[in-house]
């Protein structure tokens, strides 16, 4: 009998590997992790909802559109109603006219300029906090489109995220890294005391990991290289902190009389 070559080895451990996570995967409690997307879709369903900055990249929305990936797609697979805001005159136009959206052109911090006097049962405030120079002011502003049974839904980069403090404990300066549109981070306790000194109250305040659960688990590589890989992203899953998950997923209300 021939004694097995390194190559076949390999496979064998990357197998038992794979069989060993599997089973830890299914005692996992992935009900409690927050997959941002999903979570959003969840929340919206039935609902009538408000989507800020909806269009989100102007270069990217129509390949998202195909892929059937892009937030404002699948936020109206299940709310009972949806308007959009931006301010990307261009591309609201062609949302509406091609795609068929209601949609409005607004800057989220002149919120009293639009012309609509609606309240929403959910507004969505996905990845934009962290784009806009003055939060108080949209904060303010989203008021008007409020009751008190309405929910905000905040979700922004966690500045203490594992990824982030290895990069820069490995000598890579923010400016390498960073998204050249973002003028401000978060962190929990800050935008906490942000939305408690604008008049908001706790829900439910979180962070996510991930956009998607699906997308979480596909890999493009194939055979054992691929689940291999998936393999290292569910032990980093399994090891990282929530404090040090990629974002943070706030759900908030208005306080009695902020209205």
């Amino acid at each position: 009998m021939n004694p097995p070559t390194s190559g076949r080895l390999r496979s064998y451990y990357i197998l038992l590997l794979w069989d060993f996570v599997s089973l830890c995967w299914r005692n996992f409690q992935v009900k409690n992790i927050i997959f941002r997307k999903d979570k959003i879709v969840e929340l919206c369903k039935n609902k009538s909802v408000l989507h800020l900055g909806f269009i989100q990249h102007s270069h990217l929305y129509e390949k998202l559109i195909k892929e059937r990936r892009w937030l404002h797609q699948k936020i109206s697979t299940v709310a009972k109603t949806l308007v959009g805001f931006d301010y990307l005159a261009k591309e609201i136009e062609t949302i509406k006219t091609k795609y068929g959206y209601e949609c409005y052109f607004a800057d989220v911090m002149k919120l009293y300029e639009v012309n609509l006097n609606k309240h929403f049962d959910v507004i969505v405030c996905g990845e934009l906090i962290e784009h806009i120079e003055n939060p108080g002011l949209m904060l303010d502003g989203i008021k008007r489109f409020m009751n008190y049974k309405t929910i905000l839904i905040i979700t922004t980069p966690n500045p203490w995220s594992k990824k982030r403090i290895h990069l820069i404990k490995s000598g890579h300066l923010e400016a390498e890294w960073i998204n050249k549109e973002h003028v401000a981070w978060y962190s929990y306790e800050t935008l906490k005391q942000l939305l408690e000194r604008k008049g908001y109250k706790e829900i439910r305040y979180d962070y996510y990991y991930w956009d998607t659960y699906e997308r979480f688990l596909s890999y493009k590589t194939k055979g054992l290289l691929g689940k291999l890989r998936l393999i290292v992203r569910k032990i980093i899953l399994y090891t990282t902190k929530k404090q040090n998950y990629p974002g943070l997923f706030f759900v908030a209300a208005l306080k009695n009389g902020d209205m």
